[in-house]
């Protein structure tokens, strides 16, 4: 295992919560762990390859919910939710290992892709 197992849970979130990063540093981190997916999905002989795909599809999802946070529009929190959602679907897959679905979780990337252009489309 290349760390630590465990479960952060699902706290709820803080009626103060603010993000401390800016949007920009946020979408670097976003696009770097997609990267980071793409990559892991496209070579099945990764090292560590269910394990990596889960932790990174984790971190996407929770900075798709920090993202939640950055703008009181419905169309960009439901892009961030969807982002949120679909990445923690990714994740769980990715915890099924040998027996994870390949065509989900490409699926998923694909609707990641979608999803994150469709905001780009309307805020960047």
């Amino acid at each position: 295992s290349l760390l630590a197992s465990g479960d952060a849970g699902q706290p709820s979130p803080s009626a103060g919560f603010k993000p401390v990063a800016s949007v920009e540093s946020l979408m670097l981190g976003q696009d770097d762990a997609f990267q980071k997916l793409g990559k892991l999905l496209g070579d099945k002989s990764a090292k560590d390859r269910d394990e990596l795909i889960h932790h990174y599809a984790e971190l996407l999802a929770e900075l798709g919910n920090v993202n939640t946070y950055n703008n009181e529009k419905a169309d960009y929190k439901g892009w961030a939710t969807t982002v949120r959602d679909t990445a923690l679907e990714l994740s769980k897959e990715a915890k099924k290992g040998k027996s994870a679905d390949e065509t989900k979780m490409s699926n998923l990337h694909k609707k990641l892709d979608a999803t994150c252009q469709a905001c780009h489309d309307q805020y960047r």
